[in-house]
């Protein structure tokens, strides 16, 4: 007899039923049984399921003798199921179009097992598109864990359940049954999650182990009532949702006494009553809601007025009444704003008459740049003459009014954007934050740091709060506006603001709801330092101006599960000083190779086209695991430093990641070929780091590719293992 049963509600979705029954059948946890009940679909959805009743024993199908909607099929799935295992703990429902992780049944089982209080598990879920391709929508987060109180739990789970988030969890089955499991009712799945949150706890497992398909916005009450009872309507289904579930409450609680022992009838009858006045203010909520934008439809020259006043609203709560009134005042008020006035428009004109010779002179600098000699020579030289030249001295002084400035200022400070190299942004750019901030006692709650690719992680001891410029543009704008940056710069460094920083500020700030941002611009660290990278300061200048501390590692979640205890993280990709030719790519595929005998791998390869660096892949080798299919744009870097921080060794590329792992940590090895394209600087800094972190990060020459061995403690070459990772045969493809 299985301990979990699992009733699947089949209609018409032959399209995606194959790949959702395989997700299932998938499952680590194997003691379930499944049962499948069709309701008279028309298209291959019976076929498909008998395919898998003959390829399966725990799979079972039965049809309906006629259409019984939704509500009721559902009902039907768990009766069958019941009356066939009746002894069965868990029950579950499936659709026949959505993704499960294989982990989610052993870790929703595991959560009942640990939790007798628990009455229904569920995980985290993401939105997949028809496609199967993740949304950006965020996972929602809600659970009653460790309220013991069952009026609050109530009351919260009234203000802030989302049911169809919870809906596809593991439910005690003793206690399903007597929440009566979907009413005949609409929105049953909001009613079912009232009536159990009166009789236990809810508990969210944190990883995301549930793939919604998302069809889009297709909600809608006249849909539940058409879908959900074809064979005819009741007349309780005209009234208000909220008003039907109240009276089914009051009526199961207060007048049958169906509930547990310890809801008496008085008891039922408030909780009727509480739901009916908590879900009909809902209720008014959200019918204003839907008039205002239906109103904002009709009349589309309010939406501008209305959207302004919606930010304003925002804007005074996050900087209150005094602060928000004073902020807007300074620009209008006294000698000090008329002098700012007058500086605003001389800039301005400054900037259009910059404006009009720019396109010509970018035009000739760019023709000029793109002869091999002046790109290589001319330039670097102009610049250290340039440097030479201008102490650093006055910039210091500039840089200390600026963050003197911020400090005194009341403003949110935004931080960035930060689009420029990963490298420079751990190596340079949050440990000169460390410094700025502590310095110059820039208050936390003012801080919203703006960078790119999930590096939420890297900031999270300077602010709570955070904006993915993968949020704000689409990848491939994103990519037009970078590379038009770097048309106009001659290299992505921050050295100014520019009209793509600019136009991420403005989405920022309409993303925060705010109309004023102070911004602390990496080109207040590119300005210092640059002395100190062309050699003519020495590192004292960075040292004064920079705080080196370790990050916190990362917590387990979905980028770790499924993957060994022990590994080595690996990335190779292609870059100036590590050239994309087939003798690095045959020994980067060596390396892999030939690690991934002695410790597993784990390839941090992105698979996104974001940026110019191409990654080395390497198929058909046996240890070596993956985390692609995880990564997207909006956490690439947040999945790469996850895994990093938990590896034994980080071994890649010189440059970039290679100066994440000592942050964690964890002793990293880059590979360069082309020395030239190496600047002393960081090499030095880069020794420098791994001192501090008690982690080294060592680079090599492609020719020291047999040191590894020694550095990572792996046992010496056997006969499988060529001393210089060459002729290295293929092995067969390991786990991803």
């Amino acid at each position: 007899m299985p301990r979990v049963i699992i009733g699947s509600p089949l209609f018409n979705h032959a399209n995606d039923f194959r790949e959702a029954i395989e997700s299932v059948l998938a499952q680590t946890f194997t003691d379930f049984a499944l049962v499948l009940v069709d309701d008279c679909s028309t298209d291959e959805t019976p076929a498909i399921a008998r395919e898998y009743v003959a390829l399966d024993s725990r799979v079972s199908y039965d049809v309906n003798r006629e259409r019984l909607g939704l509500v009721d099929n559902a009902r039907r799935s768990f009766d069958l199921a019941c009356e066939r295992y009746p002894d069965a703990e868990y029950f579950a429902w499936a659709s026949d179009h959505d993704l499960w992780h294989p982990r989610w049944l052993q870790e929703l089982v595991d959560t009942l097992d640990r939790h007798p209080e628990v009455v229904l598990a569920y995980p985290l879920n993401r939105r997949i598109g028809s496609s199967g391709e993740l949304l950006a929508r965020k996972p929602w987060a809600f659970d009653t864990f460790g309220i013991t109180d069952s009026w609050t739990r109530l009351s919260r789970s009234i203000r802030q359940m989302s049911a169809g988030n919870m809906v596809y969890g593991l439910y005690r089955v003793p206690l399903l049954a007597r929440a009566g499991v979907y009413r005949r009712v609409l929105v049953p799945d909001r009613l079912l999650m009232t009536e159990l949150a009166v009789y236990g706890q809810f508990k969210q497992v944190p990883e995301v182990l549930w793939f919604r398909r998302w069809y889009g916005r297709i909600f809608s009450l006249g849909r539940q009532r058409r879908s959900f009872f074809p064979g005819g309507r009741p007349l309780y289904m005209y009234a208000p949702w909220w008003m039907s579930h109240g009276v089914s409450l009051f009526w199961t609680f207060g007048v049958k006494q169906q509930g547990l022992p310890a809801v008496t009838r008085t008891d039922g009858a408030v909780l009727g009553l509480k739901y009916l006045v908590s879900s009909g203010l809902f209720h008014v909520w959200q019918q204003l809601r839907a008039l205002r934008i239906d109103l904002l439809d009709r009349l589309v020259r309010l939406k501008p007025y209305e959207r302004r006043l919606r930010l304003a609203a925002r804007e005074v709560q996050r900087q209150g009444v005094v602060d928000w009134t004073g902020n807007h005042l300074k620009p209008y008020v006294g000698a000090k704003a008329r002098k700012k006035a007058a500086q605003k428009f001389r800039k301005r004109a400054q900037e259009a008459s910059s404006r009009a010779v720019r396109g010509p002179g970018m035009a000739l600098l760019n023709m000029l740049r793109s002869i091999p000699v002046v790109r290589k020579r001319v330039v670097p030289s102009l610049l250290k003459h340039e440097l030479d030249q201008v102490p650093a001295a006055p910039i210091v002084a500039a840089m200390t009014r600026d963050l003197e400035r911020l400090g005194k200022s009341s403003r949110p400070i935004l931080i960035g954007p930060w689009i420029s190299e990963v490298g420079f942004e751990v190596l340079y750019w949050i440990p000169f934050l460390n410094w700025a901030i502590r310095e110059f006692g820039l208050q936390q709650r003012r801080l919203i740091v703006v960078s790119r690719g999930g590096a939420r992680l890297w900031y999270e001891h300077l602010s709570p709060e955070y904006i993915d410029v993968f949020d704000l543009f689409s990848v491939e704008e994103y990519r037009a506006r970078n590379e038009e940056r770097w048309s106009d710069g001659g290299n992505q460094k921050q050295f100014a603001v520019t009209d793509m920083e600019r136009e991420i500020v403005e989405r920022a700030k309409r993303t925060l709801g705010v109309s004023e941002v102070e911004l602390l611009h990496p080109s207040v660290m590119y300005k210092l330092l640059q002395f100190f990278w062309f050699g003519k300061a020495s590192v004292r200048l960075l040292t004064e101006h920079a705080d080196y501390r370790r990050l916190p590692a990362g917590g387990d979640d979905e980028a770790l599960a499924g993957l060994p205890k022990e590994y080595v993280a690996v990335r190779f990709y292609f870059r100036p000083s590590f050239p994309d030719t087939p003798e690095n790519r045959r020994i980067a595929a060596d390396i892999i190779r030939s690690l991934s005998r002695e410790l597993p791998v784990v390839l941090l390869n992105t698979g996104l086209n974001i940026d110019d660096h191409q990654d080395v892949d390497v198929t058909g080798s046996k240890g070596v695991y993956r985390v692609d299919h995880l990564m997207t744009p909006q956490r690439n870097l947040e999945i790469q430093s996850r895994v990093i921080s938990h590896a034994r060794a980080f071994v890649g590329t010189y440059g970039g990641l290679t100066y994440l792992g000592p942050c964690y940590g964890v002793p990293s090895i880059g590979f360069y070929s082309n020395e030239s394209e190496l600047i002393p600087a960081h090499l030095d800094v880069g020794w420098r780091l791994g001192k501090v972190m008690g982690a080294p990060l060592t680079p090599l020459h492609v020719r020291s590719a047999d040191t590894l061995r020694m550095l990572l403690g792996l046992s010496g070459p056997g006969e499988d293992a060529a001393p210089h990772f060459e002729g290295l045969p293929a092995a067969s493809a390991g786990p991803r």
